[in-house]
């Protein structure tokens, strides 16, 4: 009697491990079709595809040579996206819809592929794997979902389900369907150098397997990989480059222009740094079970491709969604090798449901978020958002400029070249888009400053000579410059502007201030405030950088008092009153009290640091940095104190200086704070070579150029006066 009940317990138990799979898989394959239904077109990397998708399906011919950003036009380029481009191109003529069903269609193809492979792989109501695939859905968040990354995560999955399944193929035809997908990825991505990559060390995996297995040497094995290799390198040829399509994707890995400039180049910081290591913690415990439930089976390769892509993830966050990626296939390849003993050795059924409500709960939660019209990540909330000009592209300027026909050459950040380009400005009228694949390494440095650097835009103006200047989101400090120069505001919205020349389109008005101040109000009175409270704080800057401190100041102070108490508001108002333009006196005294009132130092701390700073009380400020955890140091914090150790001679200077953690990677006065340590400690070398990047990102900041040009001259350096002097003559040391 006992048996026979606990023989009912287990089926009962393995009935509704099966049931709760089938759910899982029900609520990941809608969780993606959902996601992929946000306004994927939101996004500052994706115009310019849809407008060279456009030009090559209208020309009939593969993107050879810059058509569209005036200062490169001519210029040779090797597409790494023709396909990709084209077949964006087609979804986006079909509507909204259209590249919302690509991505959906993409995004559900790997799922679902993954979750049949399951059954192939011994695992159909594993909940390990079911674990594996939901840490794989906030890996893929740290990229924005339609990119032309997207083929690479598919294709990847592709190829990794085609290797085990194919690990005992005996000849090497078997794998002419990864030729075909070879063809495919080097015409869509960059990441096609993944599929040689990993047929080869995958192949050196099995013949070593099998050289161990039948103790004698495989040459049969040997001759079937090899084949298999050779026929995926030859198939990576087949491109409109040719042999030159294979160097781009190493090129743009060194090149420091774009490892500057390009946001998913940098590493995670901050809290997300710390979420996504618990996250690879977790991914490690899951393929870790997996591997003891399998006592040690799986892809060595594989593992080793985890292991490579989770180094590189530590530095620039692109890497996460393939390490993310890798983890379900690590766990398919754990029941793949496993022998029929181990395969045989289930876990226990309630430990299984265990593990699905483990992952059940937090996707359908999810799902319900995606459609819960309260949460700031529903896809109506989102939507409402796009459709009232919340976003960080130009989308009201550049309607407003298309149907008041605004036609010449345009000056804008290359954040907004692709929505102008897939607008229609795709006729060499843009300055540049986020496509830095396709220019020299000194032009993506010139774009990469001009955003970086607003104080050189009419440097920009002076050389160009646009006739029209659009300011997105970021450009929330060039009207500032803009009117110095005397350009007409146009046209305003509280996330983009138009701006012309003084003798350009007379016919057209200029908004005058209190036109500002009454749209910016009643864009608020009518849509609230940005779920984005970034989108708002930039709003805020752009409209002092036009000279309304006072409506700004009233603004800012006027927001709900949960607002007073989060670091972007704090962050704003450092901006607001130490760059320029800065806030009066009277403003800041008020913003100092207010943060000594609101009894949160670490909120407060750099704002108050800064204020202390700028006010001559340098021990004030040192007290106020001295007490902030070495681990919370941030860019501007860090900044601040190492000046103030370098001013004191103090002994901490070099040891901050070299510390690249807590700077970013462009800030060029940390270069030159790192350059005065290093040659106070006696190393000229180093100092030399710190010099160069200071000199490379700050090329306007007279001061720093000629305290290099001094270097130099001391040192004897031959080579860093050449690029200083070449600098100078480009930028002028402004």
């Amino acid at each position: 009697m006992f048996i026979v009940e606990n023989e009912s317990e287990t089926s009962f138990a393995q009935h509704l491990n099966g049931k709760l799979h089938r759910l899982f898989w029900l609520l990941i394959l809608a969780f993606v079709t959902l996601s992929s239904f946000r306004p994927l077109m939101d996004n500052v990397d994706i115009g310019w595809h849809v407008a060279q998708g456009r030009w090559m399906v209208e020309h009939g011919a593969i993107y050879r040579q810059d058509a569209l950003n005036y200062p490169n036009l001519g210029h040779p380029a090797i597409d790494e996206y023709p396909l990709f481009q084209i077949v964006l191109y087609g979804a986006w003529s079909l509507g909204w819809w259209g590249p919302s069903l690509l991505a959906a269609l993409v995004y559900g193809l790997m799922f679902g592929l993954l979750i049949r492979s399951a059954r192939t792989f011994k695992l159909p109501d594993s909940s390990l794997f079911a674990l594996s695939l939901g840490l794989l859905l906030p890996f893929l968040q740290v990229a924005t979902m339609l990119r032309p990354h997207m083929v690479t995560y598919l294709f990847l999955a592709i190829l990794g389900i085609f290797l085990l399944r194919h690990r005992d193929a005996t000849n090497w035809t078997a794998f002419w369907p990864l030729a075909l997908l070879q063809i495919a990825w080097v015409n869509s991505h960059s990441g096609f150098i993944l599929e040689p990559a990993l047929v080869g060390l995958f192949g050196a995996e099995i013949i070593v397997r099998r050289w161990l297995h039948d103790k004698r040497f495989p040459w049969m094995t040997i001759r079937t990989w090899a084949g298999a290799l050779l026929l995926v390198l030859l198939a990576c040829l087949i491109n409109p480059y040719g042999m030159a399509r294979l160097y781009l994707p190493f090129y743009q890995e060194g090149l420091e222009s774009i490892r500057a400039y390009v946001g998913e180049m940098e590493p995670l910081i901050g809290g997300a740094s710390i979420l996504y290591g618990y996250l690879a913690l977790t991914a490690v415990g899951v393929v870790a079970i997996a591997v003891f439930l399998r006592r040690g089976a799986i892809s060595y390769s594989f593992l080793f491709f985890a292991l490579l892509f989770f180094i590189e993830a530590l530095s620039a966050k692109k890497h996460w969604p393939i390490f993310g990626l890798f983890v379900p296939l690590l766990v398919l390849s754990s029941g793949a090798f496993a022998t029929a003993f181990q395969a045989s050795r289930k876990s226990p059924a309630w430990l299984g449901i265990a593990g699905h409500f483990l992952v059940l709960i937090p996707l359908a939660m999810s799902v319900m978020i995606r459609l819960d019209g309260d949460f700031p990540t529903s896809l109506q909330v989102l939507w409402h958002e796009y459709d009232r000009d919340r976003s960080e592209l130009a989308l009201k300027a550049t309607d407003w400029m298309k149907t008041h026909d605004i036609e010449g050459r345009l000056f804008h950040r290359s954040e907004d070249g692709g929505l102008l380009q897939q607008s229609g400005y795709d006729h060499g009228e843009t300055f540049a888009d986020t496509g830095f694949g396709k220019y020299d390494p000194a032009f993506i440095h010139e774009v990469g400053l001009v955003g970086e650097r607003p104080a050189l835009l009419p440097h920009y103006l002076q050389a160009y000579q646009p006739a029209y200047v659009v300011c997105g989101n970021f450009c929330y400090q060039w009207p500032y410059y803009l009117r110095q120069k005397g350009w007409r505001l146009i046209f305003y919205s509280p996330n983009s502007s138009t701006w012309t020349r003084p003798e350009t389109r007379t016919d057209l008005p200029t908004v005058q201030d209190q036109e500002v101040m009454q749209i910016f109000d009643k864009d608020i009175a009518s849509n609230g405030q940005p779920t984005d409270a970034l989108l708002y704080g930039r709003n805020l800057l752009g409209l002092n950088s036009l000279g309304l401190e006072d409506f700004v100041f009233s603004r800012l102070k006027s927001l709900p008092d949960d607002f007073h108490k989060t670091p972007w508001y704090w962050e704003a108002a450092r901006i607001l009153c130490f760059d320029q333009p800065g806030f009066s006196l009277d403003h800041r005294n008020e913003l100092l009290s207010e943060a000594e009132h609101l009894h949160n130092d670490s909120l407060t701390a750099e704002f108050r640091a800064y204020y202390r700073n700028t006010a001559g009380d340098t021990d004030g400020a040192l007290r106020i940095l001295e007490n902030i955890p070495s681990k919370q140091l941030g860019n501007y914090t860090a900044e601040l104190l190492l000046k103030i150790y370098l001013d004191r001679r103090r002994s901490e200077a070099l040891a901050l200086a070299r510390r690249m953690d807590c700077f970013d990677l462009r800030n060029g006065r940390h270069w030159q704070y790192l350059a005065e340590a290093e040659e106070g400690a006696g190393h000229p070398e180093e100092a030399a070579r710190a010099w160069k990047k200071a000199v490379f990102y700050y090329p306007d900041d007279a001061a720093l150029m000629e305290q290099a040009a001094a270097f130099a001259v001391r040192s004897g350096n031959a080579d860093l006066s050449h690029v200083i002097a070449e600098s100078s003559q480009i930028y002028g040391g402004r």
